[in-house]
């Protein structure tokens, strides 16, 4: 294999470990603090508290830190273009958040009162945003948009698996014992090297983008409403999932069911959504919104006492579709925007890429007030999570025809546009594949297109190979003269 197809392999597999390995520490760390809540609640008899302080006011605390990495981020990149420079201060705070999270992480689960810890917690649970936040912005900056969905969903099931097999360490949970922190200080420290041996340099495939200095004339103000839909869709996404799935949360830890046994199984989710995505993004919205279904019928399986630990697994495998369709959406978008505002312009909304996962943690927030507040009302509880469930559809219609019939970059779309979007939809290209035959249709070379989309050649060639598969075409010519017939 030649070497420039090597180097973005090597980037993206470099990436997925330090995601993996970054959401394996902080996500084992984060249940070393809830074992460490739970045992102090149930000394005081308080043990229903458990998921309102930890899942519920730990997730705000998450969603302050992404804010401040978003904040930062847009401070530090105003006025001029991602430089190496900007990427050494991005894996500075990367660092020295980690740092900083270690000795949060050992206070909040080796303190003895209850005051303490949660204290503690809260100041962890927000370094655990901001650095949440810094690889969200590492696989937008460094990994191409048609292999984001696998990197991220094969390094969160680095995390998910891991904190299972960390946990069946010794005799009992090792997660709970605070000697666990002596190996995120060590999972830490390879993530840290792994850091440094990946750069923002012409080894990565967004380099191109982030130095153009220039802007097509496109929508902007469509892009904006975009990503206000976005938000209300990933919103009302976690809402729905969070009240689907709806039951107590002290009955991990009263019913002796292992936290990391269930998580372990959100890995499935993350894989299929991660492949999925990377084929057809449409797809991956579509059976994102149409899981949103199932929990409906969970609630009539916890109403019928099935046991809570399938619920538990149930629970976390669909989790991984959502979490996965959150992240990307945010993560194309603020890529997208750099054809309306390049990264060198003022107000450039790169910086919204981790949004996403703070828009995701908003709704599992709201999920976890309401269902706590009508936990004694299971009637009341499932009208409401029906409403919720309707308006997500609605709104998740309007955001799709903007987003994926591509509407936003023009909102009256010449004919040229509208038949090259009919000829895809009737040969079911992907949305890369469209832009890539749009290409050819300018009579652009492999290279040439390559150059354009910032790509490998060798990615160009395997798009046209589908495209001419699925079209029944031998070559371009006969390509160019189908589409020209069929426009005909």
């Amino acid at each position: 294999m030649k070497e420039e197809n090597i180097k973005p392999i090597r980037l993206g597999l470099t990436v997925t470990i330090i995601i993996g390995m970054t959401f394996l520490w902080t996500g084992s760390a984060f249940l070393s603090w809830v074992y460490n809540i739970a045992n102090l609640l149930e000394s005081i008899g308080r043990i229903n508290m458990l998921e309102g302080l930890t899942e519920g006011v730990g997730y705000v605390f998450q969603a302050i830190g992404i804010i401040i990495t978003c904040v930062i981020i847009r401070n530090c990149l105003s006025g001029h273009a991602l430089d190496q420079s900007d990427d050494r201060k991005m894996k500075m705070i990367f660092v020295i958040s980690s740092i900083i999270d270690l000795v949060f992480s050992y206070l909040s689960a080796s303190a003895a009162s209850l005051a303490g810890a949660l204290v503690f917690g809260y100041i962890q649970n927000t370094f655990h945003g901001i650095i949440a936040a810094l690889y969200i912005y590492m696989l937008t900056f460094y990994i191409d948009v048609n292999r984001r969905g696998l990197v991220f969903g094969l390094g969160y099931s680095i995390g998910s698996l891991g904190s299972y097999f960390i946990s069946i360490i010794g005799d009992s949970n090792f997660l709970a014992d605070i000697r666990s922190i002596f190996l995120y200080i060590v999972i830490v420290a390879l993530t840290i090297l792994l850091i440094f041996m990946c750069g923002y340099d012409r080894e990565s495939l967004s380099y191109a983008v982030l130095k153009s200095e220039t802007s097509p004339e496109t929508n902007n103000a469509a892009l904006q409403n975009i990503t206000c839909l976005a938000a209300a869709v990933v919103i009302l996404l976690s809402l729905v999932k969070g009240l689907g799935f709806y039951f107590d949360f002290s009955d991990v830890w009263v019913g002796g069911m292992s936290l990391e046994y269930t998580r372990m199984y959100y890995a499935i989710g993350l894989i299929i959504a991660g492949l999925i995505n990377d084929i057809n993004r449409r797809w991956g919205g579509i059976i994102c919104v149409a899981a949103l279904v199932f929990p409906f019928v969970l609630i009539l399986l916890n109403s019928a006492s099935v046991s809570g630990t399938i619920l538990w697994i149930l629970n976390y495998a669909f989790t991984g579709l959502y979490v996965v369709y959150r992240v990307l959406l945010f993560s194309d978008i603020s890529w997208e925007s750099l054809s309306i505002k390049p990264i060198s312009e003022k107000n450039s909304l790169i910086y919204i890429a981790p949004l996403g996962l703070m828009f995701g943690r908003i709704g599992d927030v709201i999920s976890t007030g309401v269902g706590l507040f009508f936990s004694d009302s299971p009637i009341i509880l499932n009208i409401f999570t029906a409403i919720m469930f309707v308006i997500a559809i609605i709104v998740f219609l309007a955001l799709f025809s903007k987003l994926y019939l591509g509407i936003y970059t023009s909102q009256n779309a010449d004919s040229e546009t509208r038949s090259l979007m009919s000829f895809a939809d009737y040969y079911k290209l992907t949305d890369r594949e469209s832009i890539v035959l749009e290409h050819i249709t300018d009579k652009m070379t492999n290279k040439e297109i390559a150059s354009e989309l910032f790509v490998q050649e060798s990615t160009v060639k395997y798009h046209v190979k589908n495209i001419l598969k699925k079209t029944g075409c031998s070559n371009r010519q006969e390509l160019k003269k189908l589409y020209s017939e069929y426009n005909s």
